[in-house]
């Protein structure tokens, strides 16, 4: 049925005659959609557009349509058939040799680092891959080889815990190739590593002269080229909650910033406007590539080639065009790259300021309005001045409110957060980080000619990057100013499933007050817990160490860095380990308040409940080994005991038992002993539980969990919660009283009742 002629379909004909580019995108954004449940879906959906260009248009316009379409499908479906078999295969194979082309620069230290990297030969040549090395860090353009192992992408076993899997599978990525040991062999080009001096150059001129770790630079360094810091989980969280994290990070806001101060440079110097064009283009792009070439900043940058281009022609510009014509090359580039929430975003906000600037523009049109009877050109300086800044303002909180109306959907879906705080936020963000990103440019300019200049302009920009942070707090603080959805408000404790043994979990009221027990290792804390924490929007702020082992101390210093800690209970008064001596020497001094454990200890915990220490080392086995070192908790909760035992071994469940210790529970939370049988048979019948969590990972293999040992348990009718099966494990309260223990893993949830 056609329906040109009418007036919808005419209607829709105009909308298609202005913005081509962008109709022809959303077609190949439909077709993506319906060609991730299945190719064939793809193919309809390219025909059903067809039939739609058809109805409200000409035959040149169904053609276009359906080929737009079609070909992102084709492009989707074969992307999907090279990384399939790599993927299908990953953890068999081992020991083999691979080599390829860095795709990034690599992220992470001699000891560790990860960095993407398109495989040059081999039975699975020619795809993209994880790699994990040490070693040398290579460089995008470098050539890496070693031996190793292909894995499975890591899917997530965590609440909370961030999807790698799905991530870099919508980079292409087929498996993880984990290199052997001391084995990568890194080559650098001249090319690329003169470029990677060139953007190395770039990162310590824009800071050159300023304290390295100082919360200025950290800034600036984010706001600049894109560098989170790595230990500033709270300045990160201000931005988020202040709904300005987008300023915190390169994105097609900094590429936008960076063409307009040329603009502005090429306008004050003179230049034509389509002179400036030739100059513009290079410049945004080589700001995207000095930052690392980061997907919001190219993907700006090609909007913005696109938008400049438009003067060249002497054509009018569109902004839902420009966008258009960027979208459209990507889903025929990688449609899977739809599937990210940064690509949503990106492409989210653009189109809602482009589509509802007009509406929002009229909602603060009275703020813009010049004085009653008062020509422009009567007014005094004073005047006038004050007539640009109402209206510069009725402008920024136009866009702003656009742009968080049509990205509140997105964020509320993909972080479960609305800020409507932002709008203010933006209207002093906004400019300050102009204008520190002006400085830094000029700063990077002048630095070859007068390091000393470089370095004073930076130090003043210390002063701005410290506004903004000051600034991202306060709006954060506000009553009101930002609203979590959707998170899980129970009260609960998190048992994570971490690798090699590590142990950490969490305990939460589910209204902002939770603890820690243990933190993990250093990577796992950083990698895992942490951002998971940060994701379900829990705060701890005390945590309970149960040994000195590093698989639980969160890398000392490290952990009260990526964690809201303001105080810590310690077992122990002694240890070798250099992350527990942080805890001892160094927290007190960053201002944690340290508690040193005593026989009897009751810990108040939030929501009513109570931790008891059962159990402390020995102080005179000072030299033991850290498994020997443990203090085992029971947590007293609604009329549940839940037993943590952490690492211990039968020597000190036996020494509990032979003192007296009243160590009946519901539930055991257990961990593994490296050099010691957990969980004795005599210790399990003092216990008397109904159901065990135990911990096992399969690597190193003395913290397997033997099959023997849940076979035997099961056999004596209680419930056995494997973490291998499970992954992590969250114990609730129902509204009937009973326990219930659910597995991230697993579907059916196991619900206890008192006996």
């Amino acid at each position: 049925m056609r329906i040109a002629g009418t007036r919808m379909g005419a209607w829709l004909d105009g909308c298609v005659r202005r913005h081509p580019l962008f109709c022809a995108a959303l077609v190949t954004v439909l077709c993506v959609l319906a060609a991730r449940l299945h190719p064939a879906w793809g193919v309809l959906a390219a025909a059903a557009c067809g039939a739609l260009g058809w109805a409200v248009g000409t035959r040149q316009r169904t053609s276009a349509w359906l080929a737009c379409g079609l070909i992102a499908v084709a492009v989707f479906v074969l992307r999907d058939a090279a990384r399939i078999p790599l993927e299908s295969v990953a953890g068999s194979h081992a020991g083999l040799p691979a080599r390829g082309k860095v795709l990034e620069d690599a992220r992470g230290s001699e000891r560790y680092w990860v960095a993407p990297v398109k495989l040059a030969s081999g039975e699975p040549g020619g795809v993209k891959i994880w790699w994990e090395g040490d070693g040398e860090l290579p460089v995008a353009g470098a050539r890496v080889r070693a031996r190793g192992g292909f894995k499975p992408l890591p899917e997530p076993r965590n609440p909370g815990e961030f999807d790698r899997a799905d991530w870099l599978r919508r980079q292409g990525m087929a498996a993880v190739f984990r290199a052997m040991r001391d084995d990568t062999v890194v080559e650098t080009p001249p090319l690329a590593e003169m470029g990677a001096r060139i953007r190395q150059g770039f990162r310590g001129r824009v800071t050159a002269g300023l304290p390295a770790d100082s919360r200025g630079a950290h800034v600036i360094r984010a706001v600049v080229i894109g560098e989170h810091p790595p230990d500033q989980p709270e300045l990160i969280d201000a931005f988020r909650r202040s709904g300005a994290l987008h300023v915190f990070c390169v994105s097609g806001l900094h590429v936008a910033m960076v063409g307009g101060i040329g603009w502005l440079v090429l306008g004050w110097l003179g230049v034509p406007r389509r002179r400036a064009v030739l100059v513009l283009v290079p410049l945004v792009f080589g700001y995207a590539w000095v930052t690392g070439n980061g997907p919001p900043a190219v993907r700006a940058a090609w909007m913005a080639a696109v938008f400049l281009g438009a003067f060249a022609f002497r054509r009018r510009p569109d902004l839902l065009n420009s966008l258009g014509a960027v979208l459209l090359i990507l889903m025929w580039w990688n449609g899977h790259l739809l599937f990210q929430p940064g690509v949503q975003l990106s492409y989210g906000v653009v189109a809602a300021i482009a589509i509802g600037l007009a509406w929002t523009t009229k909602t603060f049109a009275w703020m813009a309005q010049p004085e009653l009877y008062l020509p422009v050109k009567m007014m005094n300086r004073t005047q006038r001045a004050w007539l640009w800044l109402r209206r510069w303002t009725a402008g920024t909180m136009a866009v702003s409110l656009a742009a968080g109306i049509g990205s509140a959907p997105l964020t509320i879906l993909h972080f479960g957060i609305v800020t409507p705080v932002a709008v203010l936020a933006s209207l002093v963000l906004l400019p300050l980080v102009f204008v520190l990103l002006a400085a830094a440019l000029f700063s990077a300019a002048v630095f070859p000619v007068s390091p000393a200049v470089s370095h004073g302009i930076n130090r003043l920009n210390e002063g701005v990057a410290e506004l903004c942070a000051v600034s991202a707090g306060g709006f954060a603080s506000l009553p009101g100013g930002h609203h979590f959805i959707g998170h899980d408000q129970r009260a609960r404790l998190m048992i994570y499933d971490l690798e090699y043994g590590a142990g950490a979990a969490c305990f939460t009221d589910g209204n902002g007050a939770a603890a820690m027990i243990d933190c993990g290792s250093s990577g796992s804390l950083r990698y895992l817990v942490a951002p998971s924490l940060g994701r379900l929007a829990i705060a701890p702020d005390a945590v309970i160490l149960s040994h000195p082992d590093g698989g639980h101390l969160g890398g000392g210093a490290e952990a009260w860095h990526l964690l809201p800690l303001r105080q810590a209970w310690l077992p122990v008064s002694y240890a070798r380990s250099p992350s527990y001596r942080e805890w001892l020497e160094q927290a007190p001094l960053d201002g944690i308040r340290v508690i040193h454990g005593k026989p009897g200890d009751k810990l108040p915990f939030p929501g009513e409940a109570s931790l008891e220490v059962l159990h402390l080392p020995d102080p005179a086995q000072r030299h033991a080994l850290a498994d020997e070192r443990v203090a085992v908790f029971r947590l007293h909760w609604r009329g549940w005991k839940i037993l943590l035992t952490s690492d211990a071994g039968m020597g000190t469940e036996l020494r509990m038992l032979d003192a007296g210790t009243d160590v009946s529970a519901d539930v055991i939370v257990a961990g593994r002993n490296r050099t010691d049988v957990s969980l004795c048979d005599r210790f399990i019948d003092a216990v008397n539980p109904q159901a065990i969590v135990a911990s096992n990972s399969p690597y190193p293999e003395n913290e397997r969990l033997p099959p023997t040992s849940v076979a035997y348990w099961r056999s004596r009718g209680i419930q056995v919660i494997d973490q291998g099966e499970s992954g992590g494990v969250t114990l609730s309260i129902d509204e009937n009283g009973a326990l219930v223990i659910e597995g991230f893993l697993t579907e059916k949830p196991l619900v206890l009742t008192a006996r």
